[in-house]
């Protein structure tokens, strides 16, 4: 019995086939490995779960209307790389608090130590890893309120030193 051939000369064989097969699990093995390919999360627990071992993962996350890119991508030197992206601020926000944080971003580099007492949904608990324009943005903010304070505080303040200064 014969073999039949294609037109155009080519003849598939199953030594092809399995090389094919090969050459994709490969390719797709090495886009997760290097992070070409990330594991989508769509909660807390799976995101957390993620960070606890730093494999890489990105979640879209809504917090107080405020819509977050969390990404993790991987360890580097005992360390967990994280970052936070504010993609989008809460509808309703003042245009100066739009101009200040929207778009901005930090990069965080926790170390594997510490990540057990990281959790997505406590920023706080990873600012003091992370740089980059979202920190200090926050931090801008910060500062802003407590000069509101002390300003607003102010001739409390100056009548209790001048108080004091009498009572000598």
């Amino acid at each position: 019995m014969k073999k039949e051939e294609a037109p155009n000369g080519f003849h598939f064989t199953w030594a092809m086939g399995l090389i094919l097969v090969t050459v994709i699990l490969l390719t797709v093995f090495v886009a997760y490995y290097f992070g070409f390919v990330k594991k989508s999360c769509q909660d807390d627990a799976c995101f957390d779960s993620a960070l606890q071992k730093c494999s890489m993962a990105v979640y879209p996350k809504v917090q107080n209307y405020n819509y977050y890119v969390y990404s993790i991508d991987g360890k580097s030197k005992g360390m967990c790389k994280i970052k936070i992206q504010l993609a989008k601020m809460a509808a309703g926000s003042p245009p100066d608090k739009i101009a200040l944080f929207e778009g901005k971003g930090m990069d965080c580099m926790v170390p594997m130590e510490e990540i057990s007492s990281v959790k997505s949904d406590k920023v706080e608990s990873m600012l003091q890893y992370c740089t980059g324009p979202l920190k200090e943005a926050m931090y801008e903010q910060i500062i802003e309120k407590l000069y509101t304070i002390v300003v607003s505080n102010m001739g409390e303040i100056l009548g209790d030193i001048g108080d004091t200064l009498r009572k000598k």
